[in-house]
């Protein structure tokens, strides 16, 4: 999936380059930073998978890896997950300690392509793929498959919102 998610990124990369939304202001160091904090990203997702991710699918409270594919588990977590992370979302805005603590910084850059999808302070991705480990494994009791194709909804959610190009205004209203 990692492989698919990289070549989506690519794709979303290239098409901001040839049909922008709008033009980017010119940020020194801006280049360096959002390389650095996504390979701190990426590293946090590596180390998930080392880590709490075994940890939390030792229990699970359906077992739904049992009764649905691996396709259809991974797309009903991206669900749930979508209304879970909508509130977590909310609450980073509105709790002083969650947004000067973990959310400001997804919010500082004064770009807005799909680089910033995963512009994250550390600890907010670390609680946000702590989250979604709970839902995919320790709840809905998701084997690691129906996780990877979870993260595959997530990443591509991820890039559609934040990639700089041109949308119709239809999608404003979904």
């Amino acid at each position: 999936m990692l492989i698919i998610i990289f070549i989506v990124f690519g794709f979303c990369f290239l098409l901001e380059r040839i049909k922008p939304g709008w033009k980017l202001p010119n940020v020194s160091t801006w280049t360096i930073r959002v390389l650095g904090v996504n390979f701190i990203q990426l590293s946090i997702v590596v180390l998930a998978g080392f880590t709490w991710e075994k940890w939390l699918s030792s229990i699970s409270v359906f077992q739904l890896s049992n009764f649905v594919p691996n396709w259809l588990g991974g797309i009903i977590a991206y669900f749930i997950a979508t209304f879970i992370f909508y509130w977590w979302h909310r609450w980073r805005h509105t709790v002083d300690f969650l947004w000067l603590g973990f959310h400001q910084i997804h919010h500082s850059p004064q770009r807005l392509e799909v680089i910033t999808s995963f512009y994250k302070h550390p600890l907010e991705m670390t609680v946000n793929s702590i989250i979604g480990s709970l839902l995919v494994y320790t709840l809905l009791g998701l084997n690691p498959e129906a996780g990877a194709i979870y993260t595959l909804c997530t990443a591509l959610g991820e890039f559609f919102y934040h990639t700089n190009v041109k949308t119709p205004q239809w999608i404003g209203y979904i």
